[in-house]
């Protein structure tokens, strides 16, 4: 049978590594785009100090650009972080190539000199950062809606210089930004689907050895008991020699399916059900408002009995607990006694309430116990043991694989 854990550990592995770095990268991103940002500041700090300056007349409007190229920072610290989700990508892709535009028509009517008002690095930076998240996160119509604004923020270029306006020049920044998103977007699909496809055939894997292996022994064992239906009165040796081999194909078909189980889970996985020793620790808590103490004492090698003995043994356990806390009126104490010795396992549990610790004429508490324990050869009584001295639930199972057939 093929293993799903290990089929599935390369794109496991991707998955770990691609979730190690997100915040590195982010951080890499918001760090670059402020590098930028601070180096445009830098210059239009300098534009003053330069006699030949041959730019429009300086002024405040040589911040401009700094000022949207800021929101783009503080937009792509924003969105590039690993929890931010399409809403908040698309509407940082959409604020800051309308912050860029603005700038832009707020610098078209003053007075260019030779060379005008350039977009900043921060803003050209930014504004394809975010494209490229827009086209990894959002749907569709987003992208096309975050790239228009793009090309017409990388157009409104023409409103801060004096040149003729390109249509190509505009539209290679959103090309550029456009292509990485839609790449991881592409890959990040075409792994998503290569790990579709591997727990398809793991499922087939899983439901031919259910046919081959489980369904065999089990179709074996339902032959034979209608065949021992038939003969059981007329030779009763017959059945007496085919109850081994039943009982052989049913702890095949166990081992089979418990070979399956552990295939299926990851060697870190948690138990899928405490063991005996676990649960019946579990019961034990402490008196509380209106709660009775819960008391457990655990006598024997509880840990070593057959697991179908052991699940069997708890589960009576935690369904006499539940049923004296909440039946046993006025109860201060249940207690819980597992003994384990020579080859048998008793079991005691006892409050000391003064209702019944069954509901009176419902419930099937007490016959799914008693099926439990009849099942495995073992039995099972509950009762008051007095006027007003509580409800006590009794039973004995033997600690061996399979108890002797009775029940």
């Amino acid at each position: 049978m093929l293993q799903f854990s290990a089929l599935t550990r390369p794109f496991a592995t991707a998955d770990r590594r691609a979730r190690a770095y997100p915040r590195l990268v982010a951080l890499a991103l918001t760090a670059g785009v402020f590098a930028l940002w601070v180096a445009d500041l830098r210059m239009a700090l300098r534009i003053p100090t330069y006699s030949d300056w041959m730019g429009p007349p300086t002024s405040a409007m040589d911040l401009a650009g700094c000022v949207s190229g800021a929101i783009c920072v503080l937009l792509v610290a924003l969105a590039a972080r690993p929890s931010a989700g399409p809403r908040l990508t698309l509407t940082a892709g959409v604020l800051a190539p309308v912050a860029v535009t603005a700038v832009s028509a707020l610098l078209w009517p003053l007075p260019k000199g030779m060379f005008g008002y350039p977009i900043t690095m921060a803003e050209a930076a930014g504004i394809m950062v975010l494209l490229a998240l827009v086209a990894l996160r959002c749907r569709a119509w987003q992208v096309v809606l975050a790239a228009a604004l793009t090309f017409g923020a990388a157009y409104s270029d023409y409103l801060r210089e004096s040149f003729t306006p390109d249509v190509s020049a505009a539209l290679m920044p959103v090309v550029v930004a456009l292509a990485p998103g839609l790449y991881l977007r592409w890959h990040r699909a075409e792994r998503a689907a290569q790990v579709d496809l591997v727990r398809a055939a793991e499922r087939l894997a899983i439901a031919r050895d259910l046919h081959d292996v489980v369904a065999h022994e089990v179709t074996g064992i339902v032959v034979q008991a209608q065949a021992l239906r038939h003969v059981a009165e007329r030779n009763p040796a017959a059945v007496r020699e085919a109850l081994p081999e039943i009982e052989a194909a049913g702890t095949r078909a166990l081992e089979s399916m418990r070979g399956m189980v552990a295939r299926l889970r990851e060697p870190g996985d948690a138990p899928l059900a405490p063991g005996p020793a676990e649960g019946l620790t579990a019961l034990a808590a402490p008196a509380g408002p209106g709660r009775p103490e819960v008391a457990v004492h655990v006598s024997g090698p509880v840990a070593d009995l057959p697991p179908e003995v052991g699940t069997a043994m708890l589960r009576i356990a935690q369904e006499s607990v539940t049923n004296a806390l909440r039946y046993a009126r006025g109860a201060t104490r249940v207690s819980v006694v597992v003994t384990v010795d020579g080859g048998q396992v008793d079991l005691r549990v006892h409050d000391d309430g003064r209702g019944a610790g069954l509901p009176v004429g419902g419930g099937h508490g007490l016959v799914g116990m008693t099926e439990r324990a009849r099942l495995l050869g073992g039995d099972l009584d509950a009762g008051p043991v007095g006027v007003g001295q509580g409800w006590t639930v009794r039973g004995t199972i033997p600690a061996r694989r399979g108890g002797d057939g009775q029940g």
